[in-house]
């Protein structure tokens, strides 16, 4: 019943992908999402968001991922998008492309008209623009976690973050968060599937009935997800004090070591391709 949920789960894998270091991908995804909102005011030049594309798709290829399993998880998102698409059309203003309408409907001998619906290039824009740096960033948040273990993600946050620790910020405690709620999303869908079996082995039905019925009878999963999920925190954080977490000083780090050449290869081509599509095409 969960399995299409949007989650990216850690696919393992010995590709130039996976071996890439976290903080390479961090960077990578935080230039692509700066890339994204400076083509956003070049008013219809795709050539940026055809380069990222490309690159997202010559990485997931070269990671080995199902698309089919990309696809299910972006089919949600997609369908949100596609719902979005005729509102934000017919309430952007701007320099009139085309005029739809007025349509007259009859309602009980009245005729009533519906529209007109104007149509602008600011619409049109829009909405290639925002759709397509949805999707971008869906990509590439996906490409990050499915080649990145979640250990290694966290200390590749906590190791960009780290010249914030001369602010005196817990930089560790962040990282620790970041892999800490990595690790509760498969945790808490697995959770919430057990009960939904546990609940319909008792003759409950979250099928059938309408829409209100159906969230009526999911609310009542909320109360023992919560006390699970507290529970859990619980017993994660007695762990953490028994394994003495914050007494000793600097922690070592299991995955996260030097950028080699791959990394400082990523570094270099991903920024200066994405850089002459946003200003040549």
């Amino acid at each position: 019943m969960l399995h299409n949920l949007p989650i990216g789960v850690y696919v393992p894998g010995h590709s130039f992908m996976h071996r890439l270091r976290a903080r390479t991908k961090l960077l990578v995804l935080a230039w692509l999402a700066a890339i994204c909102f400076a083509a956003n005011h070049r008013y219809f030049h795709y050539g940026a968001y055809a380069m990222m594309f490309g690159l997202l798709l010559l990485g997931l290829f070269i990671a080995r991922v199902d698309f089919g399993y990309i696809w299910r998880r972006m089919r949600i998102l997609v369908i949100l998008l596609l719902i979005g698409i005729p509102f934000s059309l017919m309430w952007t203003p701007g320099i009139t492309w085309h005029t739809f309408g007025p349509v007259v409907v009859t309602v009980d001998g009245n005729q009533l008209p519906l529209g007109p619906i104007v149509v602008t290039y600011d619409g049109i824009w829009f909405v290639i623009s925002f759709t397509a740096i949805f999707l971008l960033l869906f990509l590439g948040s996906m490409t990050l976690t499915l080649t990145t273990t979640p250990v290694a993600l966290a200390e590749g946050v906590m190791l960009l973050l780290r010249p914030l620790k001369l602010l005196r910020l817990p930089v560790e405690d962040f990282g620790l968060m970041t892999l800490i709620s990595l690790r509760f999303i498969p945790v808490l869908v697995q959770e919430t599937e057990q009960l939904i079996k546990a609940q319909m082995s008792r003759g409950a039905d979250f099928t059938t009935g309408s829409l209100v019925d159906r969230a009526r009878r999911l609310g009542t999963l909320l109360v023992p997800l919560v006390q699970g999920a507290l529970r859990r925190a619980e017993g994660l954080s007695s762990a953490l004090e028994a394994r003495g977490y914050g007494v000793t000083g600097k922690a070592t780090l299991l995955h996260e070591g030097r950028l080699r050449l791959a990394d400082w290869s990523v570094l270099l081509l991903v920024p200066l391709l994405t850089t002459l599509a946003l200003v040549k095409l």
